[in-house]
């Protein structure tokens, strides 16, 4: 007779350096006759102890533990269940607790999107939702007051983080993969900026009530210079400068100005701007997807995404209006390049709203010409035709972007209001990019409660990482400006951070109000 009881945990992790048993997901194990049958994925395997398997396979014994059926990876290999194993859950610090999960056969990037900071309540759990993995028997779960439970699911795994209020910070670590889970627990004393912020390296008064400071900030990566320009309310005038179209080196954007970031994202090929820019009232470029903008007029700048609404009139009448039965998907392109997808159509005119041609998506819009793209299912729309007329009217909300002076967009939004929000999702950053999860120079700005301008350039960082940063200098609004290969600060004629050599469309300027 087979008897079948719980493994332990030191079973189940096996001596160093042997595989981990880990749960067949999906497995049906039977139990008859002393032999184990398991069934999976349109297979099926016998194992009959003191005999073996009945089958061409030579890996150690499934175990069942409370009716799961568990195996070594090679058995999981043979049953074509090519998964990810989580090795291992490690802990360590107390009050501000680290929950490691190894993870090294998953790409790093596919952790990325996790990454976010927040705060739980006592009776709530922080939930993570990870892609499908192999979980190892006897994992360890509770340290410190926190309890960690890992849960296999039909369509990936989930991760909860409970045990009383705490706040929390999530990051992912490459070579080899993991997931990291700050824990800050309530009552756990907390770090103030002076250990992250060192400004002791470099603090210079560039002009009044402008600052400049030069310090150690950890990422992602480890330690990185970060170079800050502290600027004063009312001290001077913030303005946006640039075209759509043109790219410029930064010091020729800069001129005649104190200092200077770069700031919106472009289309690298016909240099023309990606969403909101607003140049001395003159809309250039309208928003394009929710994503964070900043507005620059009397009193502070105004940081938030930004959303457009449209109507879309043809020859008068209204065809579609944003958000209503018909309205999925509408957009306005003002810029070249290709507009739509296949599961939409694209409406080309002219200057004075001329229909030029009317075809479903990807369409490329031509220099000079306006593309309005809609749901398929839109009957007026797909029924426009060479000599109709159409015309557009849009809304921008917040208020505070409807008529600006000065505007430019980028995004992702990184702190409102004094707290984190991080979303990528709500403003069409797609999982894996570069934007999000590239250890790169970042630039970013901030406003502080008082108005307080702050202008960032992180030398290495990742996306998440600026949320932490601005936090710690005491912001409320932020958000991550185009970075990478175009991030330069300037002050007083100088570039502050290591030279990038990418001529760019738009910058954010600063003149002092008296020389």
């Amino acid at each position: 007779m087979l008897v079948l009881s719980v493994v332990s945990s030191a079973v189940a992790q096996g001596a160093p350096g042997e595989a981990p048993l880990v749960r067949i997901p999906g497995a049906v194990a039977t139990v008859s006759e002393g032999a184990i049958v398991i069934r999976a994925d349109g297979r099926e395997i016998t194992y009959v102890p003191g005999f073996g398997w009945l089958a061409d396979l030579d890996v150690p014994p499934p175990t069942v533990v409370d009716g799961e059926v568990y195996g070594v990876p090679e058995l999981l290999a043979f049953l074509e269940l090519d998964l990810p194993v989580l090795e291992n859950v490690r802990f360590a610090g107390e009050g501000e607790i680290r929950v490691v999960l190894d993870v090294p056969g998953l790409d790093a990037a596919v952790l990325g999107p996790l990454g976010a900071q927040g705060a739980v309540g006592a009776g709530d759990a922080l939930r993570l939702r990870l892609p499908s993995l192999l979980i190892p028997v006897g994992l360890p779960d509770v340290y410190g007051g926190l309890e960690v439970v890992v849960r296999q699911e039909p369509d990936g795994t989930t991760v909860e983080v409970s045990g009383g209020g705490y706040t929390y910070r999530v990051f992912a670590l490459a070579e080899p993969t993991r997931l990291v889970i700050d824990v800050v627990t309530e009552g756990a004393p907390r770090a103030g900026p002076a250990p992250a912020l060192v400004f002791a390296d470099t603090r210079e008064s560039l002009a009044d009530g402008v600052t400049y400071r030069r310090f150690r900030a950890e990422g992602s990566g480890g330690p990185t210079w970060v170079h800050l320009l502290e600027v004063a309310p009312d001290a001077g005038e913030w303005r946006v400068v640039g075209a759509t179209g043109v790219a410029s080196p930064m010091p020729r954007l800069a001129s005649g100005a104190f200092a200077a970031i770069n700031a919106g994202y472009f289309n690298t090929a016909t240099r023309e701007a990606i969403g909101y820019l607003v140049v001395d009232g003159g809309v250039l470029s309208l928003p394009s997807r929710n994503r964070a903008s900043v507005a620059f007029g009397s009193g502070a700048p105004v940081i938030d995404r930004v959303r457009v609404d449209y109507t879309v009139r043809v020859n008068g009448t209204v065809a579609a209006l944003s958000g209503s039965p018909g309205g999925e998907g509408l957009g306005v392109v003002t810029t070249s390049g290709w507009a739509g997808t296949s599961r939409q159509g694209v409406i080309t005119v002219d200057a004075d709203g001329a229909v030029l041609d009317n075809r479903v998506g990807p369409v490329r819009v031509p220099s000079n010409a306006i593309a309005v793209v809609y749901s398929g299912d839109n009957r007026p729309l797909a029924l426009a035709d060479e000599g109709d007329v159409v015309h557009y009217d849009y809304r921008v909300t917040p208020s505070a972007f409807a008529h600006p002076r000065y505007a430019v967009e980028a995004g992702p939004l990184l702190l409102k209001d004094g707290l984190p929000a991080l979303r990528p999702d709500l403003e069409a950053f797609a999982e894996g990019q570069r934007i999000l999860d590239g250890l790169t120079q970042q630039a970013a700005l901030g406003v502080r409660p008082d108005g307080t301008v702050l202008l960032v350039a992180a030398e290495s960082m990742i996306a998440i990482d600026l949320v932490d940063l601005f936090l710690r200098l005491g912001a409320s609004d932020a958000l991550r400006l185009d970075s990478g290969g175009s991030t330069t600060l300037m002050a007083a004629g100088r570039v502050l951070n290591r030279r990038s050599e990418r001529d760019v469309v738009s910058a954010i300027v600063w003149r002092p109000s008296r020389p």
